[in-house]
């Protein structure tokens, strides 16, 4: 990653460079090439054969993302334990063929403004300086397939994401409960081999079972049915008493009351102040996350209690991130550009999170763009897509598993945000 990371930074400067030489040549003057660069969209190292990169591109990074998910789905499943060439032999090689397609789609597939591109290789590269202080593979990863989402529509993404999720979880289900991967007692809660559905954790589960059923929402472009909002209830229900999967669970069922709201707004572009209002839970979700931990007290024979009462019972209903958070205040000093985390306390909540392993510079970026998709698709009454940027805000408070795009697809939502364009032109439809 080291290599693929710098490599990727200099193609993006050679690109550049290349650009202005052509845009130069072309003008005969500085000064009208840089504006035209700056202001219009084209491909890196010259127009040639725009249709064509154009299609192959988003193709590439279709390829790219159905890797990223089998890789994740089965190659992470507990068949891991009973074929160990998955992780050691195969992983490697798809993930070279996977940011080899994001390569190719990045530098070759895309078009760009230098605005666009200048504002999204900033964030890039704030992504991999973190990266090599808090060596976190899954974010860098992220980071990528952002600047790679830019010109693939959202609804073709999504089939991409589906067509190899879905498969490949049948696939490890059928394995499971065959028997073949089924966990042993160490690994398994209460030694039930089936509890765990063929992964290692419950919320290992929870994450693919909730990426899936986010992705089939943003898939649909019309409001969904009754029926169908039940059946994501359902799903939630089956997560909270089948793997236990309470985080997962309870943002199933969230997402579920979300998407209720949404088909009632039946799509009706929201104000600039309810818009406002919908952006503003991202810096409250983040203070509540940041802050609520320093009220706890340790109570008890042992200080092994959490006081006050009603923080006790939300700490438990939260299964413990709370805690979890209060005993990371304690353990870890707030760096710059952030620094690995030991194996305790595990930090759940990812604004607590991004700010110890990333800094709070990514903090303050991260909160800024989820922000802005949020106000972007309520002003454009994309509700669908808002219900499940407030679940991935939910999820997030429990779950570090929403850095995932196996586990949050709507992650890509964020593509537009990144590269800085007006709400209009993020879901790449045209």
């Amino acid at each position: 990653m080291f290599g693929f990371a710098n490599a990727l930074l200099l193609a993006l400067f050679a690109a550049a460079a290349a650009d202005l030489i052509l845009a130069w040549r072309r003008t005969g003057a500085l000064r009208p090439a840089l504006t035209a660069l700056w202001g219009g969209e084209h491909l890196l190292f010259g127009p040639w054969g725009e249709s064509a990169r154009l299609r192959l591109g988003q193709g590439a990074f279709c390829a790219g993302l159905a890797l990223y998910e089998f890789t994740v789905v089965f190659c992470n499943s507990m068949a891991r334990e009973q074929w160990p060439w998955l992780q050691e032999q195969l992983a490697p090689v798809l993930d070279a063929l996977m940011y080899l397609c994001f390569f190719a789609k990045i530098l070759l597939g895309t078009r760009y403004t230098w605005r666009s591109l200048g504002t999204a290789g900033c964030l890039y590269f704030i992504a991999r300086w973190v990266y090599f202080n808090g060596q976190n593979i899954w974010f860098l990863g992220l980071a990528v397939v952002l600047l790679a989402a830019k010109d693939v529509p959202l609804r073709r993404a999504m089939k991409a994401f589906l067509g190899s999720g879905v498969p490949a979880l049948a696939l490890v289900e059928a394995l499971h409960f065959a028997g073949i991967v089924a966990p042993g007692a160490i690994s398994e809660r209460d030694g039930s081999f089936r509890l765990m559905f063929g992964y290692g954790h419950p919320n290992t589960f929870g994450g693919v079972v909730l990426g899936l059923v986010m992705a089939w929402v943003l898939l649909r472009s019309a409001a969904l049915r009754w029926w169908e909002l039940a059946a994501v209830a359902g799903v939630g229900v089956f997560l909270l008493v089948g793997p236990a999967s309470r985080s997962a669970a309870l943002c199933m069922l969230l997402l579920a009351v979300l998407l209720a709201a949404a088909k009632l707004l039946r799509g009706r572009p929201a104000p600039r102040g309810a818009a406002g209002a919908c952006a503003a839970l991202t810096p409250l979700t983040a203070a509540f996350s940041l802050i609520l931990p320093l009220f706890v007290v340790k109570v008890g024979p042992w200080a092994n209690e959490i006081g006050p009462a009603w923080l006790r019972r939300l700490d438990e209903l939260l299964t413990c991130r709370i805690s979890l958070a209060w005993a990371a205040y304690r353990m870890y000093d707030v760096k710059i550009a952030g620094q690995m985390l030991m194996d305790w306390p595990v930090i759940d909540n990812i604004f607590v999170y991004l700010l110890y392993q990333f800094g709070p510079v990514l903090l303050g970026l991260a909160l800024l763009l989820l922000t802005a998709a949020l106000y972007g698709c309520a002003r454009r009454g994309r509700w669908q897509a808002v219900a499940c940027l407030l679940a991935m805000l939910a999820y997030g408070y429990m779950e570090t598993q929403v850095l995932h795009v196996t586990s949050n697809p709507a992650l890509l939502l964020l593509c537009g945000a990144v590269f800085a364009l007006p709400p209009s032109q993020w879901e790449f439809e045209r």
